[in-house]
């Protein structure tokens, strides 16, 4: 069963916007120590990162400005090294990263729905 890239688009927004709510008005020490915290933005920067591997190529070229890498290695990195994973790195990646996806993404979709993309 193939599955539209652009339900894949919708859970990378979906699972980005999440992470913004569950980590709004929260410091790196709360994140730090916050296992469920922890865990669930785990959870969504694999969701993002394979959601950005199911894009088509012609889709990531309309936002050229985008890291469509940065989170396919960053779900690389959770699924296969979990053991590796550096709380700083993700507190890093689902502050600093994730907003600008979020925003590159909406744009794509943006895009898509004019009929541009």
């Amino acid at each position: 069963m193939s599955r539209d890239w652009l339900l894949y688009l919708d859970d990378l927004i979906d699972s980005a916007e999440k992470m913004q709510r569950f980590l709004k008005g929260r410091a790196f020490e709360g994140f730090a120590s916050d296992e469920m915290l922890f865990d669930a933005v785990l959870f969504n920067l694999e969701v993002i990162g394979e959601a950005v591997k199911k894009l088509p190529e012609e889709a990531k070229a309309a936002v050229p400005e985008a890291d469509w890498s940065g989170p396919a290695r960053m779900r690389d990195l959770i699924a296969h090294h979990y053991f590796a994973v550096d709380p700083q790195i993700v507190w890093e990646a689902a502050t600093q990263h994730v907003p600008r996806m979020l925003a590159h993404a909406r744009q794509l979709r943006e895009r898509f729905d004019r009929g541009a993309a």
